[in-house]
């Protein structure tokens, strides 16, 4: 049952798209501020455009510092004679520095991206764990803090066209090396299984960060009242799953002292597809049609060909019985509920 359900708990990474290092590190220096809605501090456009195109029009040596701060959360009960809980909820917070490197004919950029800062604060059934970059010392604790600590000041790089698409991500070779090392078994990894791992650091890693920040464009025009969307599918078991279908509107236009933004309204829905119930192992699964909310905002920098800020938030409840027939105990009957609650920010400073 569990590896049905694990897939819920990367559900932020498709709800997606110049500081110091000191004690502020985690503060934006713009001086525009989102309040707790996500809603950025502007002014009024007088002169919007009648349509615009959206696109990542990132230039050659451009330096960007972003802080993306993902909040995540999941409540779990499983019913059979008695009822046992699970509630977990994070805050994870990243500083990163982009720099680009190149632009070609055809405008895909190369970017050098550097995770300078990590922030974690964790709460599982009421332990709570806490890290921060830079202050452990003991390698039993660097180690438990492996996936982080190996992030840490050790850049990467990736390839982007204006729409967002991430074409490849590259040079992660630093960072599988010291994670492996970290880990206590660099020396035991052969040279396949080396490369394996980079290929998943890659996939399942790093372009989801890069995508939390560059979320996709649309490829039309846009005038005010513009509606488009994006769908990735979620399977749960080999006959059934979901398509999260992300909807957005073009609001209007906005001021960012000089700079024109664009600011969009987010939204989500969920369309399931195929069978509910589902077999496994002489375990039998039904499964209820997952419901979903989603909102958020997203304010485009036009001038600057990026996003300067977007808060966009979602939950997801799932629901399911599993019966299993023939135990050694006799038949078995359990309930599942899953709650998913995830909160991402991003932010230009």
């Amino acid at each position: 049952m569990k590896k049905l359900f694990i897939i819920f708990t990367a559900f932020s990474l498709l709800w997606i798209g110049c500081g110091k290092k000191d004690q502020n590190a985690n503060k934006p220096v713009n001086s525009a501020k989102m309040d707790s809605t996500g809603t950025l501090q502007t002014s009024k456009d007088d002169a919007p455009p009648k349509d615009v195109s959206l696109d990542y029009n990132l230039k050659k040596d451009q330096h960007l510092s972003y802080k993306l701060t993902v909040i995540s959360s999941q409540m779990q009960s499983l019913t059979t004679n008695s009822t046992v809980k699970q509630d977990v909820k994070q805050t994870l917070t990243y500083l990163i520095d982009m720099d680009v490197k190149d632009v070609d004919a055809d405008k895909v950029m190369d970017i050098k991206l550097n995770v300078k800062s990590v922030k974690m604060d964790a709460e599982a059934n009421n332990q709570k764990v806490s890290y921060q970059s830079g202050t452990l010392k003991d390698k039993t604790e660097r180690q438990k803090y492996a996936e982080y600590e190996s992030l840490l000041n050790n850049p990467f790089s990736f390839r982007m066209n204006p729409k967002g698409e991430i074409l490849e991500v590259y040079r992660v070779d630093k960072i599988v090396e010291k994670f492996l090392d970290l880990r206590g078994i660099k020396d035991s990894v052969s040279g396949d299984q080396k490369r394996q791992f980079q290929q998943n650091m890659s996939e399942r890693a790093l372009k989801p960060l890069v995508q939390q920040i560059f979320r996709s464009l649309p490829a039309k025009q846009l005038a005010i009242d513009s509606t488009w969307q994006f769908s990735y599918p979620t399977p749960i078991t080999p006959v059934f799953g979901f398509d999260n279908i992300t909807k957005f509107k073009l609001l209007g236009f906005e001021k960012l002292n000089s700079e024109r933004l664009a600011v969009i309204n987010a939204g989500l829905e969920l369309r399931t597809k195929g069978k509910n119930k589902y077999s496994e192992g002489g375990v039998n699964y039904d499964f209820k049609n997952p419901e979903a909310q989603g909102a958020g905002k997203i304010y485009f920098n036009l001038a600057k060909g990026c996003i300067q800020s977007s808060k966009t938030s979602s939950k997801v409840m799932m629901k399911a019985t599993i019966n299993a027939p023939k135990t050694p105990k006799g038949p078995m009957k359990a309930i599942r509920n899953d709650v998913i609650e995830n909160t991402n920010i991003v932010e230009l400073l």
